[in-house]
């Protein structure tokens, strides 16, 4: 993917006309590529947000990417909390869940964390876990009535099972390859509190203690995706819009009186030429642009949740693809070259058959039996479409 457009400058274009080369005023080049031709333009990109374009890609495909970004890519959070000492007026679940949703610093957590079901251990250990402990007791000095407790007071404590402190008279350590990457990839800062130690960045509120109360408590954090528990998200939102000026019509805008006045424009309007009046509506027009502004909790650099975004769907996409291939017999068709010599995706042989793959019924009839004799959809008495066996 790139940001560049392959039609004539619009830097140079007049103001007038810009919208209609493909960009805007300001000489900004507006990817307007086909569907087989994916362009990704970048207006702004900081650690904590972006703002970009995306075309030449179907509808389905732009809301893949967001919900991928927002839901698939990994980070880590407290998972488990251990209390040895409560005498806080906050119950122990509500400073659970507190915990929990505090963003803890995830760079590198792909390859830097195993996933606990991928680990061998019992319990959690270095290579799956990151273990924080809390212990805050307040005394009232200084004629204070209450502590604030925040994120800052978490601190990093080290995990079982990792790997011991190298002899240099002693031989190797004994790791395996598995091990050595998540070492050579684990991020120093793995599992500190977002903003922790960083001037101007405020903590997060935990609770509040009187004089004589403490907490006591120790933190295990698991690598995850938001798909399970929206405390893993990266991303704390992904705007997504299409169609500004609504010409597709794909939406209706209740009013009063003024529709403009009372639905203004977004932003993205500029980008895109405005609706004629005098022309027909074309009912078999699609969007082309998909305009992204995605924020950061700060656990990921938000560059690294697109780039991620990007490979997951691309990998999902081709687990698909060769879960096809392996039930439509592509994998033998490859090996022998094909009937012509040819290598690729080759499409079943649908004729004669219904649309499971079984016999195609009779003139007249539906076919299948679903008596005592077994189903006909699929194979016979499989139950079940061939992709699905």
């Amino acid at each position: 993917m790139n940001g560049y457009y392959n039609g004539p400058s619009t830097s140079s274009a007049p103001a007038a006309g810009a919208a209609q080369a493909g960009g805007v005023p300001g000489g900004i080049d507006v990817p307007l590529g086909q569907t087989n031709q994916p362009r990704l333009l970048v207006r702004n990109l900081n650690n904590q947000e972006t703002n970009f374009h995306l075309s030449g890609v179907e509808l389905a495909y732009a809301n893949s990417l967001r919900r991928v970004m927002l839901a698939d890519v990994p980070t880590i959070a407290i998972d488990q909390v251990l209390f040895l000492q409560n005498t806080t007026p906050i119950p122990d679940e509500m400073l659970a869940h507190r915990l929990g949703l505090v963003p803890l610093i995830s760079r590198g957590v792909a390859k830097g964390l195993r996933y606990t079901r991928d680990c061998e251990c019992d319990e959690g250990c270095y290579y799956c876990m990151v273990t924080l402990k809390l212990k805050v007791t307040f005394r009232g000095a200084d004629g204070e009535k209450f502590m604030r407790v925040t994120s800052d007071m978490l601190e990093i404590s080290p995990s079982p099972g990792g790997p011991a402190a190298q002899n240099p008279y002693g031989p190797p350590q004994d790791l395996t390859d598995d091990d050595r990457q998540i070492m050579n990839n684990r991020d120093p800062e793995l599992g500190v509190p977002v903003g922790k130690g960083q001037p101007g960045v405020p903590p997060i509120l935990l609770a509040k203690m009187g004089q004589g109360q403490e907490i006591d408590l120790v933190c295990k954090a698991y690598k995850g995706i938001a798909k399970h528990h929206a405390k893993w998200s990266p991303l704390s939102t992904v705007a997504f819009e299409y169609d500004p000026h609504n010409k597709l019509r794909h939406t209706t805008h209740w009013f009063e009186t003024d529709e403009r006045a009372e639905w203004p424009l977004s932003s993205n309007a500029i980008f895109e030429t405005p609706p004629d009046p005098s022309e027909p509506f074309d009912y078999k027009a699609v969007p082309s642009t998909f305009y992204y502004t995605a924020e950061s909790v700060n656990s990921i650099p938000v560059r690294s949740v697109v780039e991620q975004g990007l490979d997951l769907l691309i990998e999902n996409l081709a687990g698909v693809i060769l879960a096809v291939q392996k039930e439509t017999g592509v994998d033998e068709d490859e090996e022998d070259g094909g009937e012509n010599g040819d290598v690729g995706v080759v499409e079943p042989d649908f004729s004669g058959m219904d649309g499971y793959g079984a016999p195609a019924p009779p003139q007249g009839g539906y076919g299948g039996s679903f008596g005592a004799g077994g189903g006909q959809w699929g194979e016979a008495g499989s139950g079940m479409s061939p992709l699905r066996r």
